[in-house]
């Protein structure tokens, strides 16, 4: 049973319509006109029907998990477009498209005619490394357990290695279970042992033939490397000298060299942002923005984000986020449907690409504006994961400290309270069918923070608004799938939406920006810490920078969003991965030289690493 149509702010809105007008012409006589008052607008309602089968379509395994750069991200983009012109949004891409491309790295892959060689062991290739073009590396190997170091100067597993000239080969993970990840990356593990001499690295993992996940941007590390897994185990063993099925021991060296082989390239792959608009009917001096948003990409047959590891199978995203795209689908219908008079600003609706690897698409939104076209935003909605609501007791709404006037927005949208038990829908006692409308318990962090799009939007300094319904047991597993689905949920979470939406359209100025420090992620993985916020999803010879903390060590050294460091210390930094070793080696209070790129120009200044923070 639906709910009945909630009356929405009517007077409220009357008002603003009023007052964002040009000034009241001279009174007349009431009995000279005839009075024509305008009808408020009713509150969205959204169709539970039409948002289980927007999902079935894009979580069908026909989609193949919605990666990027595919036949099947193309098959959704124009399925996306197609429904937004149905309702009659126009193109918001520029130069009249729906589409917004961009690109992204996707991992390496060996050169067109090329073979990949580790002497006659099995192996696959990794999404880092070198290309070693015409030339292989020749060289023994040297078994450096799993080629963890120390803090500051301690070599751990390195200790009285002599890897000089040789290829290292180092086992996945750490004998500490209970190390942090930035400790065991194989990549600052390849990093350690390039320090030291080492011409190439072997990861190895004698537990399974799972490849390493070859997906991501492609790092260059300037020597190459391979994965073995559990089939290359004993000609592995063989040419270390190992006994039996124990481990070689540490420092093994095989007898002979043995050839290293990656001629291999990144692989960059188009994607795209589809975006709709829905025009505003102020004058275009005094209309803003709304921007309404969810991914439409998710993990295709599995990443490195997959927590089914090892399990090629269709990552079909039910929840994340073919739930997110139904609902911005939906509203983009129910706003359509309103009278103009009720739409002063536009409404922009947006699908993004390639969020899963990093905010991609929505970075690239945010680059692509203009300082007076991110003016003229008032808020951004995102909506990722609002389909198992029926799973959870409350539904989280993260930002609402991003802005002062959200708390308010948010109590008169949720029914007069901003939080709220849960009530169901019930009939009368008489059985007539009459639907009661219940508030929804809502919950969620103040910040705009957080790993999903609105993050990119907040960082900008536009107020945003996060809908979630929890996290689950099938969260990034292939049993995200379209019988767990809560449509009706998922259409009580686009309302309440759309009710803000509403409140949002009633405004002449901005909502107040409240800055909201980006929250510790916990108990930190490094001795150090440094005050940045990493570009992750930028393409530069560097580090990008995507903030700095006020008064944290970068920003007293000098450095701004949007520089590159290109040194910290005695080490070059080129990618994330040169970044991350620095952790190790940096002490608290400590100063080093840091060098950065600003518009071009290279810029240096003392860098003092301060204690971790705890929450």
């Amino acid at each position: 049973m639906r709910r009945s149509p909630v009356p929405a702010l009517a007077l409220p809105l009357i008002l603003a319509a009023t007052a964002c007008a040009d000034p009241t012409p001279a009174p007349v006589v009431p009995s000279e006109v005839a009075v024509d008052t305008p009808q408020p607008p009713t509150a969205p309602e959204l169709s539970a029907q039409d948002i289980h089968e927007a999902v079935a379509f894009l979580a069908d395994d026909a989609q193949q998990g919605r990666p990027p750069g595919t036949e099947a991200d193309a098959r959704v983009q124009a399925w996306v477009i197609a429904r937004m012109e149905a309702v009659g949004l126009e193109p918001g891409a520029g130069a009249g498209e729906f589409v917004q491309r961009f690109e992204v790295g996707d991992g390496a892959r060996l050169r067109e005619g090329q073979a990949s060689r580790l002497g006659d062991i099995p192996h696959a290739i990794v999404p880092f490394g070198h290309d070693t073009g015409e030339t292989a590396v020749s060289a023994k190997l040297v078994f450096v357990g799993h080629g963890v170091t120390g803090e500051g100067d301690d070599p751990g597993d390195f200790a009285k290695i002599e890897l000089d000239g040789a290829i290292a080969v180092a086992l996945v993970g750490s004998a500490d279970p209970h190390a942090p990840a930035a400790k065991t990356r194989p990549q600052g593990k390849l990093i350690a042992a390039r320090d030291r001499g080492a011409v190439g690295l072997v990861l190895w993992d004698p537990d399974s033939d799972s490849p390493w996940p070859n997906h991501g941007q492609f790092s260059e590390l300037e020597i190459p490397a391979v994965f073995v897994g559990k089939s290359g185990n004993e000609a592995l063993r063989k040419a270390l000298r190992a006994r039996g099925e124990a481990p070689p021991k540490l420092g093994a060296t095989s007898r002979r060299a043995l050839e290293l082989h990656t001629p291999i390239e990144p692989v960059v792959l188009g994607t795209a942002n589809v975006i709709g608009v829905l025009p505003g009917s102020a004058p275009a001096d005094t209309r803003k923005r709304v921007i309404i948003g969810a991914h439409m990409d998710h993990l295709g047959l599995g990443t490195s984000s997959s927590l089914a590891p090892g399990e090629h199978a269709v990552h079909n995203g039910a929840d994340d986020n073919a739930s997110g795209v139904a609902v911005v689908l939906e509203l983009a219908e129910a706003f359509a449907a309103l009278g103009p008079e009720h739409r002063p600003h536009d409404l922009v609706f947006v699908t993004f690409g390639a969020e899963e690897m990093g905010l991609l698409g929505s970075k690239h939104m945010v680059e692509a504006l203009d300082a007076s076209e991110r003016a003229r935003i008032l808020a951004m909605l995102n909506f990722d994961m609002v389909g198992r609501l029926r799973d959870n007791e409350s539904l989280l709404v993260n930002g609402t400290g991003t802005a002062q006037e959200w708390p308010a927005l948010l109590e008169r949208a949720n029914g007069g309270g901003g939080v709220a038990k849960a009530e169901t829908e019930t009939e009368t006692e008489a059985g007539e069918g009459e639907a009661l409308v219940g508030r929804l318990r809502l919950a969620g962090m103040a910040d705009g923070w957080g790993p999903s799009d609105h993050a990119s939007f907040y960082a900008e300094g536009v107020p945003v608004l996060h809908f979630f319904t929890g996290a689950h047991d099938d969260y990034h597993k292939p049993s995200d799938d379209l019988d767990k689905l809560d449509s009706d949920g998922a259409a009580e979470v686009g309302e309440l939406a759309g009710r803000i939406v509403l409140g949002l359209l009633e405004r002449c100025d901005p909502l107040t920006y409240v800055k909201v420090e980006r929250p510790s992620q916990g108990r930190t993985k490094f001795r150090v810490s440094l005050g940045t916020m990493p570009d992750y999803g930028r393409d530069v010879d560097g580090m990008g920078i995507d903030g700095v903390r006020d008064g944290g060590p970068a920003a007293a050294a000098g450095l701004q969003k949007g520089d590159v460091i290109k040194r910290i210390g005695a080490r070059e930094i080129h990618n994330i991965d040169d970044y991350m070793a620095c952790f190790g080696e940096l002490e608290p209070g400590v100063a080093v030289e840091i060098e950065w790129e600003r518009d071009g120009a290279i810029q240096t200044g003392e860098l003092v690493p301060a204690a971790p923070r705890s929450r």
